[in-house]
Order: structure tokens, then C-alpha cells, then sequence
């Protein structure tokens, strides 16, 4: 694992169709949950490891719509939602950001007091490739095919990925994937 010194790995971590699609249409993800069973090792894996977890905002709307928590209520720690929209009616505890991704993935290293991070949403993970910040990356991959929705993607340009791990749980692949650091 990508471990640094004093600090845990931030990780993404997602659901994807076999073609490519982390949501469905209209921001559906009713389908992940009857693929992703939390006694798979692959799945609890990290959740365990993370300390704090960086959502976007689209992504905490879509949770909220459905009524579901960060990886289902079985997690505690720091919670952080990147938005530029307003900030009116949401929950106190959660910690409401805007700005340079650098400075929020600092925040939420601190807050994680030495576990990991964990990246919620499509939008926030790609900043955060753009901008060197993941170290990890494991993607469930579902038996099902979406045929639209919200695509998974990485930032533009090539980008080397080590395979760590890959598991079987039923018909769900977990691969587990470090970034290998740009040099200058």
C-alpha cells in the first residue's frame, strides 16, 4: 500500500459497470447495492483503513436523495463535502469546503490523524488525479452493463497504475491499483 511518512494513502475508492459507468442515469446508484455485499473482503477493506472521507456535492445530494450514509452508516470519522454552491440546510457535523483541492486533501490528512482518506464522487476524484493527490485506487467492478451514465475516468493524459491486489466476491472483480508518482 502507498503508504507516506506520517500519513495514511488517499484512496478512491468506486463501483463500476462492466462498461465503464460509475452511476446510472440520472445519478442512480440503486444498482451498486445489489452487486456490492459488505462481507466482501474487497469492500470492507477500506472503509477499516479510512480516517476521513472527502464527498462532492453531487454525490452527497445523490446520497441523501436515496437516503444513504458514507458506506452505509458503518463508518465513523471526519467528514468533508467539497462544494462551491451554498452551504444552507446541511448538516453541521459535516465539514462544508470550497476552493484549491491541494489545501482540502491537507485538511482532511490532518483530520484522519494518520489513516487514510477516502474520495467520494466522480468530479472530486478527477481533481484530485489532475492534481497528483491519489494514491490509490480500488474499483469494484459489477457484473452489469449501464450503457449511460456517469463515466469513470482519470485525468487527461496517460498515468502508469501498479496492480496490488485482485479478488473475487460472488461476481464482483475488486482490483486494487497504487499511482505510480509522477517524477520531474
Amino acid at each position: 500500500m502507498a503508504q507516506h511518512k506520517g500519513r495514511g494513502s488517499v484512496i478512491w475508492q468506486a463501483t463500476m459497470s462492466l462498461d465503464g459507468y460509475i452511476a446510472a442515469a440520472g445519478d442512480d446508484m440503486s444498482w451498486v447495492f445489489q452487486h456490492i455485499d459488505p462481507a466482501d473482503p474487497g469492500a470492507a477493506a477500506v472503509p477499516e483503513r479510512l480516517g476521513a472521507v472527502i464527498a462532492g456535492r453531487r454525490s452527497f445530494e445523490v446520497g441523501r436523495r436515496d437516503g444513504m450514509e458514507v458506506f452505509d452508516g458503518a463508518w465513523e470519522g471526519s467528514q468533508f463535502l467539497l462544494t462551491n454552491r451554498p452551504a444552507d440546510g446541511l448538516p453541521g457535523a459535516l465539514g462544508v469546503r470550497a476552493g484549491n483541492i491541494e489545501l482540502i486533501i491537507q485538511e482532511a490528512i490532518t483530520a484522519a490523524r494518520g489513516r487514510d482518506v477516502g474520495i467520494i464522487g466522480a468530479n472530486v476524484a478527477q481533481q484530485c488525479l489532475e492534481a497528483g493527490l491519489i494514491d490509490e485506487i480500488v474499483v469494484h467492478v459489477a457484473p452489469v452493463l449501464l450503457g449511460n451514465g456517469v463515466r469513470f475516468r482519470g485525468a487527461e493524459g496517460m498515468r502508469e497504475l501498479r496492480l496490488e491486489s485482485a479478488q473475487t466476491h460472488e461476481n464482483v472483480v475488486t482490483l486494487h491499483y497504487t499511482l505510480e508518482k509522477e517524477t520531474s
